[in-house]
């Protein structure tokens, strides 16, 4: 039986790999690369508003979400971190995920999607926003993002992130 003796061939190669490979020296530099990253200060703002969707509206909520995310990347290359959109949960619930390098860069960014904003609420409420950062760049927005009533968590003094990213 020839093709039972290839796949035994094929399985007993593969286990004889899966183990050399397991045992195998390796490179010292690649264990510990934690050991050589180097970090800097965390100013990163970050914006997390909670959307509900409302009855009905799922469909209609989630085609603005693509408008938001090409807005973002064709005018905010030099403010915007990160940026994405999390779920629909079972519960119609959708957060967005939003860094900034500064308070004024969040402000531009609201400006820059007022109209998604705007027809994204049509279809769905805020029901929670997080803000967190530096404290010094939290009070810049306290006033611009005063009515979404946001809770404020500053950024603890000798935070911070790799300069990877």
């Amino acid at each position: 039986n020839v093709s039972m003796n290839m796949k035994l061939s094929v399985i007993i190669n593969t286990i004889t790999i899966a183990c050399t490979s397991a045992f195998a020296p390796v490179s010292p530099t690649k264990t510990h690369t934690s050991l050589t990253m180097t970090w800097r200060d965390d100013n990163i703002i970050t914006l997390v508003p909670k959307f509900k969707i409302h009855e009905g509206k799922k469909e209609a909520y989630m085609k603005v979400l693509p408008k938001f995310l090409e807005k973002v990347k064709a005018n905010e290359q030099d403010t915007c971190v990160f940026y994405g959109f999390v779920g629909p949960t079972e519960d119609d619930l959708v957060i967005c995920r939003e860094g900034y390098n500064s308070a004024d860069g969040l402000l531009k960014h609201l400006a820059n999607v007022d109209a998604e904003l705007k027809a994204a609420l049509e279809n769905a409420d805020i029901i929670e926003l997080n803000v967190q950062g530096p404290p010094a760049e939290l009070e810049k927005l306290k006033e611009p993002l005063a009515a979404f009533n946001p809770t404020y968590y500053p950024l603890v003094e000798g935070s911070f992130r790799s300069t990877k990213n």
